[in-house]
């Protein structure tokens, strides 16, 4: 059977492996396409590699070997261009045509860029590739001045490494306080204060107009008129899925490439998975939501029939001198509507939410050891009596 994989990100990757992994009575003949010069890598350590001289252990997830003993076909910085579904057959940058049994769209995200004015001006830049990353590492140098458009956690993440090289550094953030999908106010506060101890100027509650400077980065002009003199802007502001190939090939989409549980698309041929797929309306753009549902197609192009079942979102921090878990629904509705169970000691905060007597979400800051727990719990969707029992376990 001739599998073709769009993507070698976590997505495609876990459902190569799932291939791999299920290979009896079928041949699987695999070929993975990126626009990448890399092999696998971890994209959450991105960001680390900035402030150090070498890549960071466990990087790199898979050799270029691994890819030659499982007799994997890698293709690398040539694009499809076109997927001939009538045809069952892609297209390359290079006019090859490649036939498929069965295909994979795994193309990932992209990372949104606000048309700005002077948002071409070479200092300003976003993370998402090694490539990015090896560029922002030569151009960036201590004592300048960076700017951080987006105060999420890959934002202040970003902005922590440059604070580690010994720039000065500021986080505009649009929304009223920090990480408010992720955190309570009164968590948000407690983040804010550990956020700033970095030496890092956060700025809320406001937008950016434009970015500043004829032929290099200036400063920027905010929404409410004020100005900032900064040396470079790095945008992080959120991701967009890769739908391009999908709608051109006149899949259905939405926001995502529109998948059933088994992760196939309104081609029963061609599958999707990752940042680039949208499940039950829903895409979380996380790395465990792409590892499960690469899994999913991988399992089911094996005919290990399985269904995909929606991950409760959770984010996992670790960097500014802290730690930080935050899972499911914390405190969307007002304190009001939810009963809390509340702990703070040193330097360890936690907060769970329930409603109804269901737990719904749960925040950690500083000791995160019941973030398993906590995951378990949302998933089964535990009382708080049942909860409160789980942890003396």
């Amino acid at each position: 059977m001739k599998v073709i994989v769009i993507g070698n990100g976590a997505a495609g990757i876990s459902a190569v492996e799932s291939l791999i992994e299920n290979q009896v009575d079928t041949h699987y003949d695999i070929k993975i396409i990126t626009n990448e010069d890399a092999s696998i890598y971890y994209r959450p350590m991105l960001s680390d590699y900035i402030s150090q001289s070498a890549l960071p252990n466990r990087f790199f997830l898979h050799p270029f070997a691994w890819y030659e003993e499982n007799k994997i076909e890698l293709i690398h910085g040539i694009p499809v261009v076109e997927i001939l579904k009538a045809k069952k057959q892609i297209k390359l940058q290079d006019d090859r045509f490649l036939p498929y049994d069965k295909l994979i769209i795994a193309t990932g995200s992209y990372n949104f860029i606000p048309p700005l004015e002077g948002v071409a001006l070479p200092e300003v830049k976003s993370l998402r590739t090694l490539k990015d990353a090896e560029f922002i590492k030569k151009m960036v140098k201590p004592s300048k001045h960076a700017v951080v458009i987006g105060g999420g956690l890959l934002g202040l993440e970003l902005g922590w490494q440059m604070i580690k090289l010994g720039l000065k550094v500021t986080v505009i953030e649009m929304m009223e306080r920090l990480l408010p999908r992720q955190l309570d106010a009164e968590a948000s506060g407690l983040f804010l204060e550990k956020v700033e101890a970095t030496g890092m100027q956060i700025i809320t509650g406001v937008g950016t107009d434009s970015i500043l400077g004829d032929h290099h980065v200036e400063g920027i002009r905010l929404s409410n008129g004020k100005t900032i003199t900064c040396d470079y802007v790095f945008i992080s502001i959120g991701i967009k899925a890769d739908i391009a190939l999908a709608e051109q090939a006149g899949l259905e989409v939405g926001k995502g490439i529109t998948v059933n549980a088994q992760m196939q698309t309104s081609d029963a041929n061609i599958y999707a998975a990752g940042d680039c797929a949208e499940y039950d309306g829903i895409n979380y753009g996380i790395w465990p939501e792409a590892v499960l549902q690469g899994k999913t197609a991988g399992l089911n192009i094996a005919n290990q029939k399985t269904s995909y079942e929606t991950l409760v979102p959770f984010n996992i921090y670790h960097g500014m001198n802290m730690r930080l878990f935050s899972i499911g629904d914390v405190g969307s509705l007002g304190e009001k509507a939810y009963e809390i169970i509340r702990f703070e000691y040193d330097d360890h905060f936690e907060k769970i939410f329930f409603k109804e007597g269901i737990i719904t979400g749960g925040i950690l800051i500083g000791n995160i050891s019941k973030s398993a727990k906590l995951k378990s719990a949302l998933f089964h969707k535990l009382t708080k009596e049942a909860f409160l029992e789980s942890l003396k376990s």
